[in-house]
Order: C-alpha cells, then structure tokens, then sequence
C-alpha cells in the first residue's frame, strides 16, 4: 500500500487527527506506548510555551498518510533531546525502512545517538529495532493498571490538612513551587499550569492538591480520561513538595482522585512511573496494581 510522509506543522486540525490516529490505533495494538492522552501533555504542558508554529514541532514530529490521506504512521520525540517513538497502524509496517530511512536522513543527522522505549513484550517492534542495530539500554519505566472496584479508596490525613482541587484556590505560586520542589525542576512555570488548565481534555475535578493548615500546597495529582474508553483513564503527573515526603500526602490525593474518577463510570486507571530503584515504585505497588508492565529503553549511535 502506498504512502507518503509529511511535515507537520501542529495546527489544531494536525493535532487532532494525531490523536484520532492515536486512539484507533489503541483498538487493533496493545502495544501501543504512546497514545492520545500522553499527545495532549506533551503539547499542552510539556511544550505549552513553545511558539505552536515555530520550527520545534515541524523537527520533532512527522507523519505518513495512506491513498486514503488518513494517516497511518507517526515519529513524535516529547523532549526533543535522543527520545522517539513510533506508532504504526498494523497493516502499514513495512513501511518500517521508511520511517527509519527519514529518522537517519533528518531528526538524527543533529545526535550521536538515539533511543525508543518500547514495551518489553512488543516483540514485533523489539524484532524491527533489533535489525535496525539497536541494542537494549535499560528497564526504563513500569506502567501500573489498577481497578478501581479492586483498590482501597479510603485515605487519612495529619490534623488541619484537607484535599480539594486546585480551582478552589488558583493559587498559582503554591503549585509552581511544589513542582519546583517534587520534580527538582527550577525552570517550571506557571504557564505550563496554565496550558495543562487549556488543554480540550481537562478535568477540572480531577486536578488534586493537598492543602497544609497554612494554605500551602504540598502534593499533587491530575487524572484523565481516555478518549477512545469512558471507562479508563490514567493519572499523571504525581508530586510531593521535597520537605512533606513519607507522610501519605501521594497516597491520598491518588486515592481521592481514584474515587472522583470512579464516581464518573471509570473503572481502571494508569499510572506510569520511573523503574525500579525509582522510590516511587514503593507507593504504586502500595496501591494495590492489578498488573504492571515493563517499558524498556533500545538506543543506537548515529553519526
């Protein structure tokens, strides 16, 4: 079947039929490991002050479409450093040498190497890689499902402090500072809480914060739907303020937030994190996970 590949040039229709892409794609693989909801934080938070029609989206996203135009294949890197994946429907993978040919030829002439995560048990795409001459890096992350008719959704907190969502305060500097802190991240702005607030997939409900006796905002959750399943959706991201860690703040906003969402007809939710010895993974399993899969890291020098 015929293809061609294409710039993308991030206008709202482009990323829209990216995450229309996405979503059907979710139904025929489950392999898939990058999808719509993670398409959404990447434009809208992550890259949220970036000029959406400047050259950083046209260098680090691009798109084959089928006779039909519809497309079928997507290359999207989220920080624009070595990172890339890519999403193929199942019915296009040979046109894999394409894709690798126009990674080699454009994104990689600028690095000295490149790396994919990728599911451990995506033999197919690990097969591809491996032909490609990559070579397996690291177990790089653990994705956690969790049932919510399963999970314990009751939570206790230190007297005077309180969950509520962030609109009840809008206290922008609060969260700035606490992601500051959970994330070591000093160049986070209140702009990218803004963009995340903007974003078409927001749930007001469901952006968490626990609130100390002062006012102070010390943990943090946000939960989304999955647009291609009403009955699933994923939290991300998830902090704690360095100076209030190992005192159940996460667990509970989490599980305020597990009963929120299961209050609107979801009934499994995911929740991605660094892999082991990452200290967070002793509060994902804490919560009660029905599975837990393994994303591992495949990377190959370039010149």
């Amino acid at each position: 079947m015929a293809t061609k590949d294409c710039v993308y040039t991030n206008t709202d229709k482009e990323y829209q039929e990216i995450c229309d892409f996405l979503d059907t794609l979710a139904t025929k693989d489950p392999c898939m490991l990058w999808e719509s909801g993670r398409t959404n934080f990447w434009r809208h938070t992550v890259h949220a002050e970036k000029d959406p029609e400047g050259s950083w989206f046209r260098e680090n996203v691009h798109v084959w479409r089928g006779a039909d135009d519809q497309m079928v294949a997507l290359f999207i890197s989220e920080y624009g450093e070595d990172d890339f994946f890519i999403e193929v429907m199942p019915a296009y993978r040979h046109i894999y040498p394409d894709i690798f040919r126009w990674i080699y030829d454009n994104w990689a002439t600028s690095r000295t190497t490149i790396e994919i995560d990728v599911f451990s048990d995506d033999a197919e795409k690990i097969r591809r890689l491996l032909g490609e001459g990559f070579e397996l890096k690291v177990h790089s992350e653990n994705l956690r499902a969790y049932d919510l008719d399963e999970v314990e959704l009751a939570y206790e907190l230190e007297d005077g402090f309180h969950v509520q969502a962030f609109s009840e305060s809008m206290d922008f500097d609060s969260r700035v500072a606490l992601v500051r802190s959970a994330f070591d991240n000093p160049g986070y702005t209140e702009a990218r809480v803004r963009g995340m607030m903007a974003s078409p997939d927001y749930v007001d409900a469901y952006n968490l914060v626990v609130v100390s006796p002062e006012g102070r905002h010390v943990a943090y959750c946000v939960g989304w739907h999955e647009r291609a399943d009403p009955q699933a959706g994923y939290i991300e991201p998830v902090g704690t303020h360095a100076n209030f860690r190992r005192r159940g703040f996460a667990t509970a906003v989490i599980r305020e937030c597990f009963a929120r969402m299961k209050a609107n007809g979801v009934r499994t939710v995911e929740i991605a994190s660094g892999a082991e010895p990452n200290i967070s993974n002793f509060l994902y399993d804490s919560l009660g996970p029905k599975s837990k899969r393994e994303v591992h890291k495949y990377a190959k020098a370039v010149s």
